[in-house]
Order: C-alpha cells, then structure tokens, then sequence
C-alpha cells in the first residue's frame, strides 16, 4: 500500500489497515498456493517395459493403490529401451538409451491434443555414445568422456534439444581445467547451475587424484568457469558398469550440495556444499553419510523438494578402505535433509532383499510428493507414493501386464493452469 507520512497516529493507522486488509481471511488476497501443480489441468505420461520394449501410457493419477493400467491394447508401443530418461517440464521426457556396442539412440515423447501417447519428432542417434546424462534449462545434455573414446584428451558432448530439432555435438578438452593441466578427466554427471552452465564431477583416475573435484562449464560456449576441490571427500560420481551418474544436485535456494559415495574407499562417504554464488565449499559444512546410514555407501542421488534429497544406498555395508564393487546391488533408500543433517530411510515399500538391483524407476516429484516406480518378485510393478517430510511410502497405481516401470512424467493439457 502507497502512501505519504503524515503523522505517527496515521502510520499506525495505516499499518493496522494494511494487516487487516492482507490477512488470510480476506478472499481478495488469498495465500500463495503451496503446489501450484495441483492447479495444472492433464494426464501423466508412464514408460513401462516389456522384455525389450517400450509401452508410453497415460493415467489420471498415480496414488490410487486400487487402481491400474495395462500394457495390452493401450498406449504407444516402441521397439526399443531406454536407460535415461529427462522430464521436459509439463511438455513430456526425452528417452536415450546407451546401447553398449551398438548405436546409442534416443526419442522424444509427449501426449497429443487427444490425450494419446506419441513420439514427438523422429528418432535420434547420439554422437560417440555417452556414459552420462543430464539437462540444462530445456536442453538435454551427453557426455562421453575421453578415456572411452580414441582420443582420451576430448570428451564428446552432444547436445538435444527437448521439444524439437536434432542434436548436435562438440568435443571438449578435458585435460585443460585449472591447477589438473595435462591430466586427463572423465567427466561425472551433468547438474543444471541455473544459469546456463553445469556442474560435473572431474575423475582423474589414473593420476592418483583423490580429493573430490568439481567444474561448473558453460553449456553454450564449453568453456570452464571454475574449478573447486577439497580434500574430505573423494570423486563425486556413482558408477554401475558403463554408466556414471551424478552426485551434484542444486537446492532450491541455489545452495549446491557435492556428494561423494566413496567408491575409491579412501574417505568417507558424505556431502558438502557450494553456497551460492561462492567461489569454494562451504569450510564449515561435512556431513559423513556413510556414518549417518550406519556404514552404508550410495550410489545414486535425485532432487526433491528444498534441500531435500533422495539418495540410493548399497545393500551391503563395504569394509573401509575397500572400493565398491560396481556390480553390488543397490535397492534400499533414504531421504536426506541437509540443512538439518537428517536420514531417513524409506519405509512403507517392500524390502531391499524383494527389489532387484536397478529396478526402481526414475523418480519422479510433482506437487510435493516423490513417485517411483519399483518391481517386485511378488506383483505387478506399482508406483509407491512417498511424503518427503515422513520419508512414509504408500502404495499407488499398479502396470500390469509389464516388466517395469521406467519412468512418468506430467503432461499439461495447453491453456488449463488455474491460479
């Protein structure tokens, strides 16, 4: 409210008005809505499995334990798997696959204006391959790195746009960042800065570099913004076969949090964090999460909501000092809250000994719930529905008739958002 000072008795006048007239009992100022995905109009886009095909379906809802959607006679069927999947806002995801000898091949999938599921432009090859993946604004990102390539001094990274038009790709000089020149980086993970640029795990494994090292790149003009280090963690990346998956998430205060699930052995696992707009970690924030979980490591790690995280933990605890056996399985989770250093492991969905390894689903957060897709020896694939600040699970929608869930996304009906 705008006005002149004439008196103190007007100021406080005025000031008792304007509480009055901005109270939360006034239908003319109503509260902020805190999910506004709740006031979004469409259908969620579900990718499920069978043998060596994809089945894109549509469902109104995810939470319904008694409810259900099948793979016979619905949807869109594709000859092919994914390993990535990249949610493109509420436009649909951008699936690619790394296709170990073969080509590493990729599609972009929506919901139509009839509310079927389809392919939104033609099927895509990535270039060289990749070994990780991630997206930065509305493009999707991957990378090869250079010790899988011919020439381990460049890493290969292709860049797809996620509605519309083909990739490209550049190569890129992983043996120039600064204070590492001549040693040569795999580069782990691709997490979004916010500002045009991402942040990567740098892995120097045949030089005996064992601090964990980060680097923010400009995702436009490839060149490296910074470079931060610090010696009470080691490499931040998780590893399974060929793949690398990222251990760097931003909170949503621009905080971003560098975990390590020490797969050297040499440190503990644990996080630390880059404040925003900080030229180096944070010196007064450590968090030992392997001491946290009770002796566990982890391999994968996924946003949810503030400075929450959900992190993908080993079944079985590893002797210190020994490295992690990429082949261990990984099926049990927890939710962590960093400012408050708190784990929570997950209850409410089935045990980690009834989850094969890598068979839960991309996670997927809309309206301040976390969903994941889990399979099972003893029924159908189900998303379990999980309440962040409980870290509680609750059984939601079963796909019958398919071999996993691998991923779901909301799609918005064009011109629907209510305020």
């Amino acid at each position: 409210m705008k006005t002149q000072l004439i008196s103190k008795s007007w100021t406080l006048a005025l000031a008792a008005i304007a509480i009055i007239g901005c109270s939360k009992n006034n239908p003319e100022v109503p509260e902020p809505n805190p999910n506004p995905e709740e006031n979004l109009e469409g259908q969620f886009l579900v990718a499920a499995t069978v043998d060596n095909s994809t089945y894109l379906l549509t469902a109104e809802a995810l939470d319904d334990e008694n409810a259900s959607i099948t793979t016979i006679g619905n949807g869109l069927e594709y000859s092919g798997i994914f390993s990535n999947y990249m949610q493109n806002g509420y436009q649909g995801f951008t699936a690619i696959n790394y296709g170990r000898g073969d080509a590493h091949l990729g599609q972009r999938f929506t919901i139509n204006a009839e509310g079927r599921p389809e392919k939104l432009g033609a099927q895509f090859e990535i270039q060289n391959g990749f070994i990780t993946a991630g997206v930065v604004g509305d493009i999707a990102y991957s990378l090869m790195s250079g010790g899988r390539s011919s020439d381990p001094t460049l890493a290969t990274i292709n860049r797809i746009p996620m509605s519309a038009g083909d990739p490209s790709h550049k190569f890129f000089k992983v043996n120039e960042f600064p204070g590492f020149e001549g040693k040569n980086a795999a580069l782990l993970g691709i997490a979004d800065a916010g500002n045009g640029s991402f942040y990567t795990g740098l892995d120097f494994p045949s030089d005996d570099v064992d601090n964990v090292i980060v680097a923010r790149i400009n995702a436009n003009s490839l060149v490296t913004e910074i470079v931060y280090s610090d010696t009470r963690l080691t490499v931040s990346g998780g590893f399974y076969r060929s793949a690398r998956y990222s251990q760097i998430e931003s909170a949503t205060d621009g905080d971003v949090f560098v975990f390590s699930g020490n797969n050297r052995g040499s440190k503990k696992a644990g996080a630390l964090v880059i404040r925003k707009g900080a030229s180096g970690f944070d010196k007064d924030y450590y968090w030992d999460l392997e001491e946290a979980s009770g002796g566990y490591r982890f391999r994968r790690v996924w946003p949810i909501v503030e400075d929450k995280f959900l992190l993908e933990f080993y079944n079985e605890k590893i002797e210190p000092d020994k490295a992690v056996d990429i082949s261990n399985a990984a099926s049990q989770f927890a939710i962590v809250d960093m400012s408050e250093k708190k784990l929570s492991w997950i209850s409410g969905i089935p045990a980690k000994s009834d989850i094969p390894d890598l068979s839960v689903g991309w996670p997927y957060v809309f309206a301040g719930k976390l969903y994941i897709g889990v399979i099972t020896s003893t029924e159908d694939p189900r998303f379990y529905v999980i309440n962040p600040e409980t870290a509680v699970a609750k059984k939601g929608l079963s796909v019958k008739n398919a071999s996993s869930i691998a991923a779901a996304t909301f799609v918005q009906y064009p011109g629907t958002y209510k305020k």
